[in-house]
């Protein structure tokens, strides 16, 4: 019986969830909707310039922020409504930002690694549900949340345990510590989750950089039926 777990191990045969909410995990949602051909998560911002400056211009992009803000070289910032079609279909995007991109380089040996957001919730529950269905080697389900600077977030833990509570109804998992916290987080908030996700921390710090739109965003279910896959260095699709 596969386990949720927050900890770095036992990944082999494992599906591993990265969710980072407020912004990266939904703007690669929007990116890899809006057909992207590729995205390509670096951690450190010089390192993806000198990715940036090795591709040919005509399929190139590069986006991403620091401390929320788009630095003066990039094409594109970290909000999700700046990925539309008329500018990224096609282009293989340099994505680089505080948190999302540091967490998409944790367990790189997992079997299946897939980005996760509330504007693809519904395509990742189907997409986990559909590979337990047709592979039985999985025997772990990871979840990764970015936080917001190393600290806990609730975006991304609310959204956790909200995913975790879904699955959980359709079996009797064995749930981690840290996976049941989130769990009942989410249970004890579900009613009113994202006003309350609003009034926190990491909303209040990007409501001060105007951001209400992105926030507004990103807190809203099912927007894209896609689920973008980690396979080596480069997210590409894989549609519900």
């Amino acid at each position: 019986m596969p386990n949720f777990k927050i900890e770095e191990e036992y990944f082999v045969n494992s599906i591993c969830v990265y969710i980072d909410v407020l912004r990266a995990s939904t703007t690669i949602c929007a990116a890899i909707m809006n057909g992207a051909k590729e995205i390509i998560p670096i951690a450190d911002t010089e390192q993806a310039m000198k990715i940036y400056s090795s591709l040919d211009r005509e399929i190139r992009l590069i986006g991403g922020e620091k401390n929320m803000q788009k630095p003066g070289n990039f094409d594109l910032g970290n909000s999700p409504l700046e990925y539309t079609p008329e500018v990224i279909k096609d282009k293989t995007i340099i994505f680089t930002t505080t948190n999302g991109t540091n967490l998409f380089q944790l367990a790189k040996n997992a079997k299946y690694r897939i980005i996760s957001a509330f504007v693809n919730f519904r395509a990742t529950i189907e997409f986990i549900k559909r590979t337990l269905e047709i592979d039985s080697t999985i025997d772990t389900i990871n979840v990764f949340c970015a936080g917001n600077d190393t600290l806990f977030s609730y975006e991304d833990t609310l959204c956790a345990g909200n995913l975790i509570f879904e699955l959980s109804r359709l079996n009797n998992w064995e749930l981690s510590d840290a996976a049941h916290a989130a769990k009942v987080l989410y249970e004890f908030n579900k009613i009113d989750l994202f006003n309350f996700i609003r009034s926190r921390d990491h909303s209040q710090r990007m409501l001060k950089f105007g951001l209400a739109q992105d926030i507004d965003f990103s807190l809203s279910y099912d927007t894209y039926p896609v689920v973008p896959i980690l396979e080596g260095i480069s997210i590409k699709k894989l549609r519900i």
